[in-house]
């Protein structure tokens, strides 16, 4: 009969392993992590330095912010936990003991029978409970017990009997109860606790998995694929329109940030500091403050565009505690500007999603649309301009000749505000000379930054023909990877000059398809980053970096004029426009092999379900090997017998 031992230790190794399983992955997630952030360079302007130094300062640590993942204080919590059983482990004491009984005798497995007689004959002596003298600590109990250890051993090999129990079942008793340890401790098993273990499975099991299984499903139902929230997609469903324009745009996100920060809204009072914030965001709209405040119903929604609209005309907000609101609305605002992106382009409005682009370099250098694109730059303000046109960037070194400190503001944030430039763009087809209706198109265009103050740019030389050749292979083998950047093992990445902007941010772009003739989108936009500077790369010769996208070309044949725009994600008016034309051809326009091959390839087989259907619909099939050497030898046969049948009419 097995008598089961719920045995702690065993409990003990088994978390153990299982805690390992789970912490050592997930040690080296965070480690790999740690290894892969580059070391990035940021502006050197006092503006973005002081912006750092306060984006440092909110992001601090403190006990009801400790600034670490839940994910980082998951694994801590775990090793913790690993090293306290760990500690459990090593610390107890575990005795696992085999009858010998030799070893209790303490004669050694060679001894003769008598010489076993006489070492027992001693140790009876010496150690019978009449005759043992008891040590400190020793109770008579324990003389006799050992003494009857004793006997037993000495029994076991000697005597017939018990020298077979000991043999057969390892114990001169005989058959003993088997022992089963389970990685069970054994408070879990204790019938006094039955209640408690009880209680804690059904919590477990019909309370806390219920609930994360019901917070999970009600969680993702409650949000689009977006990321925001069914009532936010409302919002921008009944507010966003063909040509929507940037105000009411930034109306419709007021009334997102209710949606998506209720609680955090209603915390905040609306006292004498917000009465004066929203005074000052109404002078800065002007007329269309009625139109706009009576729009937004709520206080929540009215507030929420205060603080972002505070934020585009510069604004200062006194509270601390709007302050930190401010902060927080303005972070959320990249997730609900792309579920306008996207509600923009399921109808496929070019104008919208250009706005919509535009929006995110607004709110990143803090700047109203229709603003002098030069109030970028740092210590810049209207004042200072004195008239100078947006594109006249020279104008600002006039201006800041006679003031060093600034003139090198200028210079470092420009430094970090490259002008998007691009080297070439094109359609292209792999392994196909001609565009094709339905054929699957790459759009590969190469870009690179150039600075955003004019200067002296030396252009590459012509190449000679080993190194066009060698660019050649290089983006042939671009063009048939998976990648869609191509990989640049010397690019450094920077942050962007965006000293009001609460977070460190890296500059990105958009480049959107769109259709010249019914300003539509034409392909979705495609986002990339890490665009290389012209002076950045090792090889001066190939001083641009090459993206691409894949789109599906139309089914109609015919020459399709398109536009390329590039819209930045962080700087206002750096928007580059290519024009291009896509031409789908029709497979006459190839060459007869080339038909051919393109024949061979797309007609199916004659004896193939798909050659059936095709036949019947009187397409072309390709006839099987198999079947055209039987139609010869058939066809041959009935020659044959139109030939005899023929000769025995004449005759």
């Amino acid at each position: 009969m097995a008598e089961y031992n719920y045995d702690g230790g065993l409990a003990a190794y088994f978390l153990l392993t299982f805690l390992a399983l789970i912490l050592i992955p997930l040690t080296w997630s965070l480690v790999a992590n740690l290894k892969s952030a580059p070391a990035i360079d940021g502006c050197k302007c006092k503006e973005c330095i002081e912006n750092r130094e306060q984006i440092h300062r909110a992001d601090r640590p403190s006990l009801l912010k400790p600034g670490v993942s839940s994910l980082t204080l998951g694994v801590m919590f775990g090793w913790t936990l690993f090293a306290i059983v760990l500690y459990f482990v090593l610390t107890s004491k575990t005795t696992i003991t085999v009858y010998d009984p030799f070893t209790i005798l303490g004669i050694s497995p060679s001894a003769t029978e008598k010489e076993i007689k006489r070492f027992y004959k001693k140790l009876s002596l010496k150690f019978h409970p009449d005759t043992v003298k008891l040590t400190e600590g020793q109770t008579a109990e324990q003389a006799a017990d050992h003494y009857i250890e004793l006997t037993k051993a000495y029994k076991a090999l000697t005597d017939e009997t018990v020298r077979k129990n000991f043999l057969e079942y390892g114990h001169p008793d005989g058959k003993q109860t088997v022992q089963v340890g389970l990685a069970l401790p054994p408070w879990v098993v204790d019938a006094h606790n039955n209640i408690w273990v009880l209680g804690m499975y059904g919590l477990v099991i019909g309370g806390v998995l219920p609930y994360i299984v019901g917070k999970w499903w009600f969680g993702s139902r409650s949000r689009t694929k977006d990321g925001v929230q069914v009532d936010t997609a409302s919002i921008f469903f009944k507010d966003i329109a063909e040509e929507t324009t940037a105000p009411v745009l930034v109306s419709s996100l007021g009334k997102a940030c209710e949606s998506e920060k209720p609680q955090i809204l209603k915390a905040i009072k609306h006292d004498a500091e917000v009465e004066l914030l929203t005074r000052k965001v109404a002078e800065s709209l002007g007329a269309s403050a009625n139109t706009i405040f009576a729009n937004l119903k709520s206080p929540g929604s009215k507030l929420a565009f205060t603080l972002l609209y505070a934020h585009l005309a510069r604004i200062p907000v006194p509270s601390p505690s709007l302050r930190s609101l401010q902060r927080e609305l303005l972070l959320q605002t990249p997730v609900l500007l792309g579920s306008l992106l996207a509600m923009a382009l399921g109808h496929g409005w070019l104008t919208t999603t250009v706005e919509v682009m535009r929006l995110h370099a607004y709110f990143a250098q803090a700047l109203l649309p229709g603003k002098s694109q030069l109030l970028q730059f740092p210590m810049i303000t209207e004042d200072a301009l004195n008239g100078a046109n947006d594109d006249d960037a020279a104008a600002l070194v006039s201006i800041l000749q006679n003031d060093k400190d600034r003139a090198k503001s200028l210079l470092s944030a420009a430094r970090h505000m490259g002008k998007l430039d691009i080297v070439d763009a094109q359609f292209k087809v792999i392994g196909e000379r001609i565009i094709t209706p339905g054929a699957f198109v790459q759009l590969v265009f190469k870009v690179r930054l150039l600075s955003s103050l004019p200067e002296v740019i030396s252009e590459p030389k012509t190449p000679n023909p080993v190194e066009k050749a060698a660019e050649d292979e290089a983006d042939n083998a671009f063009l048939l990877s998976k990648s869609e950047i191509e990989d640049m093992p010397s690019y450094k990445p920077q942050w962007a000059h965006a000293p009001h902007w609460p977070a460190e941010r890296r500059p990105g772009w958009w480049c959107v398809v769109g259709d010249s003739k019914t300003q539509k989108v034409f392909v979705p936009p495609f986002k990339f980053t890490n665009v290389p500077w012209s002076n950045q790369t090792e090889n001066p010769r190939r001083d641009y970096r090459t993206y691409k996208t894949q789109f599906q070309a139309p089914s109609q044949v015919g020459v399709y004029t398109l536009h390329l725009t590039f819209v930045s994600d962080t700087f206002v008016g750096e928007e580059e426009t290519v024009y291009l034309q896509l031409k789908v051809d029709d497979l006459s326009s190839l060459e007869a092999d080339e038909q051919a091959i393109e024949d061979d390839i797309s007609d199916p087989e004659e004896d193939s379900l798909a050659g059936q259907m095709a036949a019947m619909r009187g397409g072309k099939v390709k006839k099987s090997a198999y079947h055209g050497d039987s139609d010869e030898d058939g066809s041959t046969t009935d020659g044959d017998e139109d030939s005899d049948s023929d000769s025995s009419d004449s005759d």
